[in-house]
């Protein structure tokens, strides 16, 4: 999972590392006011194929443009496809270059379009060429502008100047420098110089910088993101490099509850008849539950339409609500959701491009209601997750913990949840109390047996065995996360105190000293 948020990234960065790094998954764009619920844009290799949005749009790229206006509110980019093929989705093809160009004559992110417009510095700029201008779709104003650059590359400052429209200049600095269609000027002899240069002497390998992060998190986290802030414009990425381990679809039965409702024993007054039709219903929904449209429809994925249609009207005419009898009212629900499901199944295997969509989910081991129902349950569980990280920074211990043991009655394997609950516990009530202390102890057992190198895991428990005493066990632990997050500094600290003490021949536990109520380090990491 990657994640951000969109006042430290504008949402045009977010689309342009998608459509760099080619991903393939769901962004979720939270609003930056109290609604619930967030915008969810599904892509294919970089580019925007559908999206389900919380503001009405006429079509998928209106959808999108509507989000630019935002400046606040946290992002996260899941590798599945977390849109499903339930009603409000919008579909189609979007081109993100020329959507940025459109975007941003209406509203252009200033903070960073001055921070980009400011690293291009005194060198003289020009178009790239082979630059994709034409995806651009510029207008004549913004033509004349990039006229201006082919007749004579010029720094920023005095391209601004000259053009003498400095509103239009700044922004098509800013779309040209973001979207990779600009570059230094250097004139032909200090070109000459460089080869020169570099083929006497080659180039470095690339390394990776000090504390990279790998692009897969070490946590397994799937969290949505909190305030973090992401890499400037101009890097290698917008976005924070911690791709999640989010499960496919087809791993989801055995770790997510979601149970459906189901109509309980028929009433005993009812006929036989009308009993029978009773469990019949209860029988149906709940094996339609688990599967996809081909089989609940029972045609073969080979089907063509018109068998498609034939079963969908001889099953419509047995399970059309209105032909529900009186005395079965109570099931009528159920009723409706079966023809509802039926309807949709017609609707999509009647449809050429619904249809290849959709078998591509269920070639992913979804397509059907429950695994789309597992889906928006461990969606929201890790919605509302993200409140825990605010109301323990307030020492609301008891509602962070309350959030907690939600998302774990639902989640039943992510490693994040009892991690987190430790840490609530030994923020909250120390480890004085053995029974608390064999909780914490479960907690992480739970924790690492979900994910071994879990990073915030790894961290409590190095906290715990401090607390408790156990100074070169805690060590371990905290040399276990600098090595799987090396920006993290507490960790680091702790590493760096308990490798000087141990250089003395001492072990890494610290003095003893009169004063026991010395403030502990996560009263510092915490600020409490």
């Amino acid at each position: 999972m990657a994640e951000g948020t969109l006042s430290a990234t504008p949402f045009g960065h977010v689309l342009l590392s998608i459509q760099k790094k080619g991903l393939s998954g769901t962004l979720a764009i939270w609003p930056d006011d109290d609604r619930p619920g967030q915008d969810r844009i599904l892509f294919r290799a970089g580019g925007p194929a559908a999206g389900r949005f919380l503001d009405p749009a006429a079509d998928l790229e209106r959808g999108i443009l509507n989000i630019f206006h935002r400046d606040q509110g946290p992002y996260a980019f899941y590798e599945a496809d977390l849109i499903g093929d339930g009603g409000g989705v919008l579909r189609g093809q979007v081109d993100i270059l020329a959507l940025i160009a459109t975007a941003l004559r209406g509203d252009v992110p200033k903070d960073a379009m001055v921070r980009v417009i400011g690293k291009l510095g005194l060198e003289r700029q020009r178009v790239k060429k082979g630059a994709p201008l034409a995806r651009l779709a510029l207008q004549s104003n913004e033509m004349a502008f990039v006229e201006l650059m082919r007749a004579e590359p010029a720094t920023a400052a005095i391209l601004i100047e000259q053009f003498g429209d400095s509103k239009v200049a700044q922004r098509m600095l800013y779309l040209l420098a973001i979207t990779e269609c600009l570059e230094p000027y250097r004139p032909v002899s200090q070109q000459k110089l460089r080869a020169v240069s570099s083929s006497s002497h080659p180039p470095p390998r690339a390394s990776s910088p000090p504390g990279a992060r790998k692009s897969v998190s070490s946590s397994g986290s799937m969290l949505p993101p909190r305030d973090r802030v992401s890499s400037p414009p101009g890097g290698d990425s917008v976005l924070p490099a911690s791709l999640s381990n989010l499960p496919p679809a087809k791993t989801l039965s055995g770790e997510i509850v979601a149970p459906r409702s189901l109509p309980g024993e028929p009433p005993g007054e009812l006929s036989p008849e009308h009993q029978a039709r009773w469990e019949e219903v209860g029988r149906v929904i709940g094996m339609m539950d688990r599967q996809n449209y081909f089989e609940m429809l029972g045609v073969k994925e080979s089907a063509d339409s018109n068998e498609i249609s034939k079963k969908y009207m001889t099953l419509a005419k047995k399970w059309h609500p209105d032909r529900m009898p009186q005395e079965l009212s109570e099931v009528r629900p159920w009723v409706e959701e079966i023809f509802h499901l039926f309807t949709v199944a017609s609707d999509t295997l009647g449809d050429t491009t619904k249809r290849v969509e959709y078998q591509k989910t269920v070639m992913h081991g979804g397509g059907t209601p429950e695994s789309e129902r597992k889906l928006h349950v461990m969606v929201e569980a890790a919605i509302n997750f993200q409140k825990v990280d605010v109301l323990v920074k307030r020492r609301r211990y008891d509602d962070a913990m309350e959030l907690c043991d939600a998302a774990m009655s639902v989640v039943r394997k992510e490693a994040d949840y009892p991690a987190m609950k430790a840490w609530i516990l030994l923020l909250r009530d120390g480890t004085g109390d053995e029974e608390v202390a064999d909780e914490i102890r479960v907690l992480l057992r739970k924790t690492f047996s979900i994910n071994s190198d879990h990073v915030h895991g790894h961290f409590v428990r190095a906290t715990f065995l401090k607390r408790q005493g156990d100074h070169d066990k805690a060590l371990k632990h905290f040399k276990k996360v600098a090595k799987l997050d090396p920006r993290n500094l507490e960790a680091l600290r702790e590493v760096r105190i308990g490798n000087m003490r141990q250089s003395r021949g001492r072990s890494s536990a610290p003095p003893p000293r009169g004063d026991s109520k010395r403030p502990s380090l996560f009263s510092k990491f915490f600020k409490k």
